[in-house]
């Protein structure tokens, strides 16, 4: 599937980019309008985020690489219904001829059949060289025709005399006469031992069976999904809803009503694969202004890369964004934490404290009030107990305004696991959710699990261990890209984004 986004001044212009880049099977998933300050440029803009199936816009490519110039000038210019009526017509030629050209015509003779009585007991032939006995010369044609109604009525005739000739090899047994008795027929037509062999053989076969369990009926016409009660036309992309990782009875629900909306589209693959692809883009939540707060807490469980996250968005900060920032770990029992950040501090060349418990944090706050971000490490916890809940929300000031709390996970965690974190930290009234791992993650859907269990919108994603390339702020079209597998790497992934 294709994503792409599209900024024009009028919904019109907009709308005559998505047709003449993605063709007229394109889907607009959403339309949002902005108001754009650029001096002379200034103005209403419009953005517009549509999609495509891969199939339609690779048929779409392979048309246009073969009309002229003004050929698909004309073809932008006609109504959605007539551009699609003619790049089916042209892709099916197009597929024929290319189908011609593969498929390897040998020219074959076809077989002589001859016409002379067959003689029963004929004289030995005598072969001669380049002589064949009995049969014609035939010429080597070089290509062979169709064969005829007459040479097909010919070929059968020569066929049944063939089985008459044969016959007369064949050594008929003499009928007995009327007045024979059965027990006066040959002993060795009927062998006992052989009948004995078939026998247990029977025997045999049938004990096999015995052991073999024959599923009932419904069983064998079942097919992915139907026990959920969703029709044979849907279980290819339920299939692949649950194979990425999508939750079964959401997927069954989800495509229930796809087909009741769809109705007889719902035959089309790309049709339904667009009104899922729609369907995720407007229930994703992501932050819609990553740059909100000045003071970044960052918190949640044990081993889910936070002080490493913490570091890329600060390096993203200041290298990309161009922000003055300043670090203050909380963490002063994992071995090493503090000296790390320390060092990535010095790195950036940003402020670096640590505070530690029972310290007034505002001796710190009121030395940076010159920096524009502030980024709060903490120290890992499961909230198993009470005490480490109130533990937790010391090292967060509630009097503290203007702060944003961002809760940490890490992708390769089961969903169940996520759950549970998620709703053990409700206590510390966290904001949003950065999900660390995503690189290393095959199944993407649980990011569309999450946010049905989960609400709270996602703030960023860590997508490998390069600073700050691996760093990324989040976004509807990125959870699609990850999805539908739109991308073949990071790189281009961002470009979409």
């Amino acid at each position: 599937m294709q994503v792409r986004k599209y900024e024009a001044s009028t919904i019109k212009e907009a709308v005559d980019m998505v047709k003449r880049d993605l063709g007229p099977d394109a889907i607009i998933l959403s339309t949002k309008e902005s108001v754009r300050n650029l001096g002379a440029k200034a103005g209403k803009t419009v953005m517009i985020t549509a999609a495509v199936a891969e199939q339609e816009y690779q048929m779409k490519k392979l048309v246009e690489e073969n009309i002229n110039a003004r050929e698909r000038e004309k073809l932008m210019t006609r109504p959605v219904r007539e551009q699609r009526e003619f790049i089916n017509h042209v892709f099916t030629n197009l597929r024929g001829n290319i189908e011609e050209k593969r498929r390897k015509i040998e020219s074959r003779n076809y077989a002589s059949i001859m016409d002379d009585d067959f003689v029963e007991e004929a004289p030995a032939p005598v072969l001669k060289k380049a002589t064949v006995p009995n049969s014609r010369k035939v010429a080597l044609p070089t290509a062979a025709p169709a064969p005829s109604a007459v040479a097909k009525k010919r070929v059968q005739s020569a066929v049944q005399e063939a089985f008459r000739s044969s016959e007369k090899f064949i050594e008929k047994p003499k009928a007995a006469p009327k007045s024979a008795v059965v027990e006066a027929a040959k002993p060795s037509v009927f062998d006992p031992s052989r009948i004995d062999d078939l026998k247990n053989e029977i025997k045999r076969l049938q004990s096999m069976l015995k052991g073999v369990d024959v599923p009932p009926a419904h069983v064998q016409q079942a097919y992915a999904g139907s026990r959920y009660g969703i029709s044979a036309t849907m279980s290819p992309m339920f299939s692949r809803l649950v194979g990425e990782g999508f939750d079964e009875k959401t997927v069954a629900e989800l495509l229930k009503n796809a087909e009741n909306q769809l109705k007889e589209n719902s035959k089309k693959k790309s049709l339904v694969e667009a009104w899922v692809a729609k369907w995720i883009y407007n229930g994703t939540e992501v932050v819609k202004d990553n740059f909100a707060g000045k003071y970044h807490f960052f918190v949640g469980p044990h081993g889910v890369g936070k002080t490493s996250t913490l570091v890329k968005m600060a390096s993203h900060l200041v290298i990309k964004e161009k922000k003055r920032i300043a670090i203050i770990t909380t963490d002063t029992n994992k071995v090493g934490a503090t000296e790390q950040l320390k060092i990535y501090s010095q790195i950036l060349n940003v402020p670096f404290a640590v505070w530690r418990k029972g310290e007034d944090v505002n001796r710190y706050l009121s030395q940076l009030e010159h920096v524009d971000y502030i980024l709060f490490d903490t120290e890992g916890r499961s909230l198993a107990n009470m005490e480490e809940i109130e533990s937790l929300k010391q090292v967060i000031p509630s009097t503290l305004g203007n702060s944003r709390v961002h809760l940490v996970l890490s992708a390769l965690l089961k969903d169940e696991e996520l759950y549970s974190v998620a709703r053990r930290f409700k206590a510390m009234n966290y904001n949003d959710v950065i999900f660390t791992n995503v690189d290393q993650l095959r199944r993407h859907g649980m990011l569309v699990n999450f946010q049905q269990h989960v609400r709270a919108p996602y703030f960023a994603f860590s997508m490998g261990s390069m600073i700050p390339e691996d760093f990324e702020w989040a976004s509807k079209e990125r959870v699609l890209d990850l999805i539908f597998k739109i991308s073949k790497s990071k790189v281009e992934g961002e470009k979409n984004d």
